[in-house]
């Protein structure tokens, strides 16, 4: 059967999810952890997309983000797991693909869809019982997003558009 090709459109927010091949959890050590989140902060910077969120699991990440032209999704997704496979193998001294060859991504279609995005991100580790508290987790942007720091900078309060709905999402700040 034939792959699908990926249908890009504009500047909408994505939710994204890559896995590492046949799922080995890489992530737990934090060295490689370390790799991820560096490039993904180069690549934020580099590419110029908005990163909304993020979670690094120990077999996969889940990411909010925003491209912007004439960067795409598949863009951002190539240049990251391209770079970070690289420095994760030779960190390892292996041979092989540390990436699962696709990700999978899906539009985010207004403020509600954002929310429950984001959500789903930020419980992922509690839910796979690595913690008690989304605060426990480091390489996560929950953090970012109920204290106002984390090991990323996010583009929380930037106005996001999805489809026709454009939303606002403001960082709470612990003290205020």
């Amino acid at each position: 059967m034939p792959r699908l090709r990926r249908f890009t459109e504009g500047e909408y927010c994505y939710f994204v999810t890559a896995g590492t091949q046949d799922r080995p959890p890489l992530f737990r050590d934090t060295r490689l952890c370390q790799i991820l989140v560096k490039n993904l902060q180069f690549y934020r910077d580099r590419m110029k997309f908005a990163l909304h969120g993020y979670v690094v699991m120990p077999d996969h990440i889940h990411l909010l983000v925003t491209p912007r032209q004439p960067a795409t999704v598949s863009d951002i997704m190539r240049n990251l797991k391209s770079y970070t496979s690289r420095e994760i193998r030779e960190a390892l001294g292996i041979r092989g693909p540390i990436w699962q060859r696709r990700f999978y991504d899906r539009v985010i279609r207004g403020g509600e869809q954002f929310r429950t995005a984001l959500d789903y991100i930020h419980l992922n580790p509690v839910r796979a019982g690595l913690v008690q508290s989304a605060t426990d987790y480091e390489s996560s942007s929950y953090r970012f997003w109920e204290e106002g720091n984390g090991l990323l900078r996010l583009d929380p309060t930037e106005e996001v558009t999805a489809g026709a709905v454009t939303y606002e999402k403001k960082v709470r700040l612990a003290n205020g």
